[in-house]
């Protein structure tokens, strides 16, 4: 369960939902499906990204991992990043430590920041990060929902959109918690193995159970 929840959510902020699943479980995609609530979905992950346009951001990269990992127009090339920090040697896992240690307390402050000055009016806020219990983000969250999708769907669905091998995907896989580990810290449990209309409904039941009962209601 949520480090920071006691399952109830703080009276001057909208309850956060931490959203929790493996690589390819498509957490991401059952939220964006939920209909009938006013979520504000803060993406850890497309901050992180924006943060490497920083220019500070990318002065540490750069002090960190060299010229190599930028591009001719001086932008941090991500797919070169992510040779040097994904993969199995110890070098490559010191490399993965250096740049969370550069832009994870960053991308923390994009997420209270976010919370606090767009979550008006809204009825919750969903937490969508990758590594959501690994940079201890699940703090900020009153509730923890795991979207639980068997590993062999997971794999085939990043070969088909990412274009990874399935050797990239055990690589990346490697790099965070276990399945089980972030399973168990959950309050609750989204089967993502069938329709995403069944796993979106079961998400979006989760959340009214929980919210107050004229949730959904605010702007209709």
């Amino acid at each position: 369960m949520s480090s920071g929840s006691s399952n109830s959510a703080d009276p001057v902020r909208p309850p956060v939902f931490g959203i929790l699943g493996g690589i390819g479980s498509g957490k991401s995609s059952v939220v964006r499906h939920v209909s009938g609530l006013n979520l504000l979905i803060v993406d850890a992950d497309r901050i992180g990204h924006e943060l490497l346009l920083n220019s500070d951001i990318k002065a540490q990269i750069r002090t960190a991992f060299g010229a190599t990992v930028f591009d001719d127009r001086g932008a941090v090339g991500r797919s070169r990043l992510a040779e040097i920090v994904f993969g199995t040697s110890v070098a490559k896992n010191e490399s993965l430590k250096q740049l969370e240690e550069i832009l994870h307390p960053a991308i923390h402050r994009k997420i209270q920041s976010q919370i606090e000055t767009e979550s008006r009016d809204i009825d919750a806020v969903v937490l969508d990060a990758a590594l959501l219990l690994e940079a201890g983000w699940d703090a900020e969250c009153n509730w923890l929902i795991f979207v639980d999708t068997p590993a062999d769907i997971r794999e085939q669905r990043v070969v088909r959109n990412r274009g990874w091998s399935a050797e990239e995907f055990a690589r990346r896989e490697a790099t965070q918690w276990k399945m089980g580990v972030k399973r168990n810290q959950a309050d609750f449990i989204v089967d993502n193995s069938g329709s995403m209309d069944d796993a979106a409904a079961s998400m979006s039941q989760i959340f009214t159970s929980l919210l107050p009962a004229d949730s959904g209601n605010k702007f209709t």
